[in-house]
């Protein structure tokens, strides 16, 4: 008899327990949900909470994706010399050689951290042996700062000449209506945050708002992990015959050849596809062409199995009883 697989599907970024590591260095407390998977390091996410006025020093890395969802609080970002303020509900992405630094201007901001090519969780771990095994003193010694920093591949810049814009502005910032394309199906409205292009193909990233009702299935085990965040309101997920309710801020973690549904529970609830390996932007676009075309290439759910399968789509089923 084969041995029963164990794997933490739902992951609550409040709940202690669901935390794979929590550090508090005394102005920052960070939470770990996942550890980075795959050759590119992919769907690594994490909490910050910050103090009020904290700062997050002006830098850039020359590898790596950092996409933030300001989770809880506002803050002051300042990108490529330009400074907005922005607030919970927003998103920001950051590719490398991205000079960005940060101003927290609430107490308790939440900083949740979507991670590729980066492995920010070995640095974490790092930077806390080096505190907690030679002090504080040795870390913040200017020389061996120097030399940590080149180990990272990240470098510190010098205080930037600063231009206040409106964060719709600002091209690294999402706001919660901000949509690269926006697709409207049935029960189910569709913006993408983050586009292929900006991570080096590595991923997109898409928020689903659905009603309720709405039920999307993956019946077809396949390679890909998936990582999804809800956001708003909640969804009955069953994964390998197991059911979960999952609430707003917490992680769905689907490892690889995992069966899954996803059913809305509320009408907007919000649900975020982090792990972004399905080419659905391009799916979407070249459905409409055949839509409007040749709709014959797609009148049998085998046939539109087929064509999803080519954009690494594998959802078996979209149901919506409205």
């Amino acid at each position: 008899m084969g041995q029963q697989y164990d794997h933490r599907y739902v992951i609550d970024c409040y709940d202690p327990k669901d935390w794979l590591f929590s550090l508090n260095d005394g102005t920052e407390e960070v939470h770990q949900f996942t550890w980075p998977v795959g050759p590119f390091e992919k769907n690594e996410v994490s909490d910050t909470i910050y103090h009020k006025d904290e700062k997050v020093g002006y830098h850039q890395h020359s590898t790596g994706y950092e996409t933030f969802f300001i989770a809880r609080g506002s803050v002051e970002v300042t990108i490529r010399g330009k400074r907005c303020v922005v607030n919970q509900g927003d998103i920001l992405h950051i590719p490398p050689h991205t000079a960005h630094g940060f101003k927290h201007l609430e107490e308790g901001n939440v900083w949740r951290e979507l991670f590729s090519q980066i492995n920010m969780s070995r640095g974490i771990v790092n930077k806390n042996f080096i505190k907690d095994h030679y002090g504080k003193e040795l870390y913040d010694d200017p020389a061996f700062r120097e030399r940590y920093l080149r180990t990272t591949k990240e470098l510190m810049r010098e205080e930037p000449v600063v231009t206040e814009i409106p964060k719709a502005q600002m091209h690294e910032v999402r706001t919660p209506e901000f949509g690269f394309s926006v697709y409207e199906l049935p029960g189910l409205t569709l913006r993408q945050k983050i586009g292929r292009w900006e991570t080096n193909g590595i991923k997109e990233v898409w928020q689903a708002v659905a009603k309720k009702g709405l039920r999307i299935t993956w019946d077809q085990p396949h390679a890909e992990p998936e990582l999804y965040l809800v956001a708003k309101g909640s969804v009955k997920l069953v994964a390998m015959g197991t059911e979960y309710t999952v609430g707003a801020d917490s992680f769905i973690d689907i490892p690889p050849y995992a069966k899954f549904s996803i059913e809305a529970l509320e009408d907007g609830t919000e649900v975020y596809d982090c792990g972004g390996s399905t080419q659905l932007l391009a799916m979407l676009e070249d459905r409409e062409s055949i839509l409007l075309s040749d709709p014959s290439r797609l009148d049998t759910k085998e046939k539109a199995k087929d064509f999803m399968e080519k954009y690494g789509c594998y959802v078996t089923g979209c149901d919506f009883p409205g």
